[in-house]
């Protein structure tokens, strides 16, 4: 096809959604002028939501991700020799952490609507950290098996009401960047994290303990520290007098509140649920978290054991964790400056596992210490997550629905990390050459069901264009879902 042809499509496609949002339409985040074009309270509007909400984000997500991280430091420092793990066990203990993130994620569907939002994190993220110091005490797989599966239970609660919290505080269009700050901490976990089991890797024989052990004991005592700090300063809502909004301020929440469509309720709409079920996008968005996150629960788990297997030591594969660490935060902010520059989610997200691609690749042909080239370039797929999650948020509709379609999609989070962990099975080492052929493959399905998801919606919002009136559009004052609002807009 010729550039003209292409661009030719291009302007049809904006022109036939430009014609669907109508002239109240906000900008977008492609708009190199959104930050001029919203009013100066919106501004100070927006840094009081961010001072409130993305610091506790944050600092949650950082420990969420390195409390996950533990178990790989451990690996190296002596778990394996001292709980007598045999074979695959080691391997399964990734695996049957996300067992139990995937038994909560009904429950937790059904506590989001009935318990405030920061009182359900706050305590599930002191239990977790109770459970975490324990882990100290565990003597063999069985009872780390119970202890990790516990742990996978609790965190399973932190991920859905965050992405809730983001959906209802923030506009579509700013959506992606405040995940993206969520997520951008993960990265930075690794790199200061693998500081912080270096450190930790040195106390080892203290008080008569391991160095592993001090790992999981002082860790589990900070987070449930951050869980007592969550519980009581988060807040949950958008009209809590605690946020000290002007008139004025309060005036642009409720607009922003119909601009995002969160309706919140306590009530469980069940012909949500059932759409949710029928929607083609709900399995388009299961399978591919299944398959973004086995790469994902093979690399939390085998990360430092592939770095030993290069030739390095214990601790010294621990320190060669923060180039990961960068190289994941430089890739989401990659990510969302394309995102911010294009207006384009799903094609970032595919160009993004193209880089992981490469990187598995990398890890599993090129020889020796050049892997590590390849294992700093996988990381492109927790970029490619942080915007497929914020896809999630933009074309999902309705209060009910977005609740359980995003218990679905971590379904699908959890099942890929259990089957990260299980295809590197310990013949593999050092090499885990099957387990990265598989990852391969599954990165290379996802990139084609982003693009095929993106012609599915695009072709929607063109159907609806058709059959809207200009100026007719406008963001519906009830809780409708994003298949019967014939107005509303998927965000490509």
């Amino acid at each position: 096809m010729s550039d003209v042809s292409q661009e030719s499509n291009l302007d049809v496609e904006k022109q036939d959604v430009a014609h669907l949002e109508g002239v109240k339409a906000q900008p977008t985040a492609a708009d190199p002028n959104y930050k001029a074009k919203i009013s100066k309270a919106e501004k100070k509007l927006l840094r009081k939501i961010d001072m409130r909400i993305l610091p506790y984000l944050c600092a949650v997500g950082f420990f969420q991700f390195l409390d996950k991280m533990t178990l790989s430091y451990s690996s190296v420092l002596g778990i394996i020799q001292d709980t007598h793990l045999q074979g695959a066990e080691y391997g399964a203990l990734g695996s049957i952490f996300y067992v139990g993130y995937l038994a909560m994620q009904v429950p937790n569907s059904f506590m989001m609507q009935r318990i405030p939002l920061a009182k359900l994190v706050g305590g599930i993220v002191f239990l977790w950290g109770g459970v975490i110091a324990l882990t100290a005490l565990g003597s063999n797989f069985q009872q780390l098996a119970g202890l990790r599966f516990l742990l996978g239970f609790l965190e399973a609660c932190v991920n859905p009401n965050f992405i809730l919290l983001t959906n209802t505080f923030y506009r579509k269009q700013e959506v992606a960047s405040r995940i993206g700050a969520w997520w951008l901490v993960n990265g930075l976990c690794t790199a200061f994290g693998g500081l912080i089991g270096y450190g930790i890797g040195h106390m080892e024989g203290v008080a008569g303990l391991h160095a592993w052990q001090w790992i999981m004991i002082i860790l589990g005592i900070v987070t449930s520290i951050l869980g007592v700090v969550v519980f009581f300063f988060l807040l949950d809502d958008p009209r809590s007098p605690r946020f000290n909004f002007t008139e004025e301020e309060k005036m642009i929440m409720e607009e922003r509140l119909r601009d995002n469509g969160i309706k919140r309720s306590n009530e469980v709409k069940w012909d949500q649920v059932k759409e949710c079920f029928r929607d083609p996008k709900t399995y388009v968005w299961f399978f591919l978290a299944v398959l973004i996150n086995m790469t994902n629960g093979a690399l939390t788990t085998f990360s430092s054991l592939i770095t030993v297997g290069l030739g390095f030591s214990g601790l010294n594969s621990i320190l060669l964790q923060i180039p990961s660490g960068f190289m994941d935060a430089i890739l989401i902010l990659l990510g969302n400056w394309i995102h911010g520059r294009t207006g384009d989610t799903l094609y970032t997200c595919a160009g993004l596992m193209f880089v992981s691609e490469l990187g598995l690749i990398f890890l599993a042909v090129l020889p020796g210490s050049v892997k590590l080239l390849g294992l700093y370039l996988v990381y492109g797929y927790a970029a490619a997550y942080v915007l497929f999650m914020s896809s999630i948020a933009s074309n999902t509709n309705g209060y009910t629905k977005k609740i359980w379609t995003n218990a679905i999609v971590l379904v699908g989070y959890t099942v890929g990390n259990i089957i990260g962990p299980l295809i590197m099975t310990s013949n593999q080492a050092p090499e885990y050459i099957g387990g990265l052929v598989g990852c391969i493959g599954a990165s290379f399905v996802a990139i084609l069901l982003m693009i095929g998801v993106r012609f599915y919606m695009g072709r929607i919002n063109k159907r609806k264009a058709v059959g809207t009136p200009k100026g007719q559009m406008g963001h519906s004052e009830e809780d409708i879902t994003d298949v019967l609002d014939p107005n509303y807009v998927y965000r490509l």
